[in-house]
């Protein structure tokens, strides 16, 4: 739905929205491949934030495809705005694993769905997920170099009085400032949308990028409301010429962040997101970004304890992961309990504590000091992906189980449903707003 954005505008008046850029592959969906977790005894993970293309390998059982292609409409362009235009684009990738299927134990009760159920029809069955316990992962002997950026000291991320703040069970939700059409929301829809986000009781909401009035709509409303703000910088392809990292079209939000964010309700910052899962750079080029975006900001008085870090899928950081440990802050990932075949909603909490356990073993320094689900959700309507059943009663199901088993660690999923997308694989892509579940 994402898969998943630049430039914070200069202030504008009245309800002016800022440009919303052409950030396809945030807005993207996933599918199984690419998310297989190789050495997982449990599931094949799935998950983004860009417009994508995957394929399942024949090494697993025979499924339904997964494929999405996004197409970012372009916004309309604000009188007065410093920002880059959208324009629309279209992105593809397609990515595979040599992982084994995915078995399940044999108390494990498996059942055919009907077909796609109705709200009114669809009656989910009585179902005792079982607990599943994640396999040590042995992450690599080579030394990792110690950038200098990092304080001797580590710093609190999380906690009391740290940057990770929770309230009960809730930690954060994902919010993008775009209208059904996918032009720039007004200031008045977004104060709005995020004073029911602080009514439903999150502390803080997670932002791809810096466009589409981030900073002057978003940003202000959540002030407002005393809600805390994760940061995003957005990666594409083509390298420091391109969208990629040490780019200007990258440099453009880490400066909008130096100079605009408040420093006080700044709870993390994410450097690129999936980019590796997409091939927009490698691990090296990624992880020297990230080392950059920690030296400008703490050398612009940001706090030390504002952790700098990226977010990929389960099977990436086990894959390509362990090149980025040394880079990162805290540890995060993408998991999306519905693009599995095998998990049913009842399941989807279990899941994503075993997947977040599994993927935060490849970096287990980071990890000790945090380690989040950057995205998680569940579809309210489309097709069914075997035991995966979309619908309002399975949404309300899983995001109860994912809530009960991760909420503290988890940022939903989003906030409203994205009519403006295509409808890609299993047709969910428009779906995953989760508000009304909660």
């Amino acid at each position: 739905m994402k898969a998943s954005i630049v430039a914070a505008s200069a202030a504008f008046a009245g309800s002016v929205a800022a440009s919303h850029n052409g950030h396809a592959g945030i807005h993207a969906r996933r599918g199984t491949g690419g998310y297989l977790m190789p050495t997982a005894p449990v599931y094949e993970d799935v998950c983004t934030v860009y417009t994508t293309v995957y394929a399942y390998v024949s090494a697993m059982p025979s499924a339904v495809a997964n494929s999405t292609v996004y197409v970012v409409p372009s916004p309309i362009k604000p009188s007065s705005s410093s920002s880059t235009p959208c324009t629309e684009e279209i992105y593809s990738s397609s990515t595979s694993s040599t992982a084994a299927p995915y078995t399940p134990s044999s108390s494990i009760k498996v059942y055919t769905p009907a077909p796609t159920p109705t709200k009114e029809a669809y009656t989910p069955p009585v179902y005792s997920a079982p607990v599943y316990s994640a396999p040590v992962y042995s992450a690599p002997s080579s030394p990792k170099p110690v950038h200098s950026a990092k304080p001797s000291k580590t710093p609190s991320y999380g906690g009391s009085g740290g940057r990770i703040v929770t309230k009960g069970e809730k930690w954060a939700i994902t919010y993008t400032p775009y209208s059904t059409t996918g032009d720039c929301k007004s200031a008045g829809e977004v104060k709005g949308d995020i004073a029911k986000i602080a009514e439903m009781g999150f502390t803080t909401i997670r932002s791809y990028s810096t466009d589409c009035g981030v900073f002057e709509n978003v940003v202000p409303a959540c002030q407002e409301h005393g809600l805390k703000v994760i940061y995003g910088i957005f990666l594409e392809a083509g390298g420091a010429g391109g969208k990629g990292p040490f780019s200007n079209y990258a440099n453009q939000q880490l400066e909008d962040i130096k100079k605009n964010a408040p420093k006080d309700s700044v709870a993390m910052v994410i450097v690129g997101n999936e980019a590796l899962f997409n091939n927009y750079c490698t691990a090296e080029e990624l992880g020297s970004y990230i080392d950059h975006v920690r030296d400008t900001l703490r050398g612009a008085g940001f706090p030390h304890d504002i952790a700098i870090t990226t977010t990929e899928t389960v099977a990436v950081w086990q894959t390509k992961g362990a090149a980025l440990c040394s880079h990162i802050d805290v540890f995060t990932a993408q998991v999306h309990p519905f693009f599995t075949n095998s998990v049913s909603p009842y399941e989807a909490g279990d899941f994503a504590k075993s997947q977040l356990e599994l993927a935060a073993a490849v970096c287990p320094e980071a990890a000790a000091k945090g380690k989040y689900i950057s995205e998680i959700g569940w579809p309210k309507a489309g097709e069914a992906n075997g035991v995966a059943v979309p619908g309002y009663n399975e949404q309300k199901i899983a995001i109860k189980s994912i809530m009960d088993k991760v909420g503290k660690e988890a940022c939903l999923f989003s906030y409203q449903d994205d009519k403006w997308k295509a409808p890609g694989a299993f047709g969910v892509e428009q779906y995953f707003g989760c508000s009304d579940a909660l």
